[in-house]
């Protein structure tokens, strides 16, 4: 890497910075929220989505 591309990278522009919550709306305060653009408890990689309900075939119950 030359000189002048080193100094390229040093120089871009950091990542994109969330002023608010992407969920929620709520002012984000700590750095990495921020850079997430989701506050502490709205994080979806921190709490998934529930496992999809699934649907079961049985029989019909007799004398109903």
């Amino acid at each position: 890497m030359t000189n002048q591309q080193q100094l390229h990278l040093d120089t871009q522009a950091p990542a994109h910075r969330y002023r608010y919550c992407r969920r929620c709306g709520r002012p984000l305060k700590a750095q990495d929220s921020r850079l997430r653009g989701y506050g502490e408890h709205c994080d979806p990689t921190q709490h998934p989505k529930p496992a999809p309900a699934r649907d079961i075939d049985q029989d019909h119950i007799p004398g109903t």
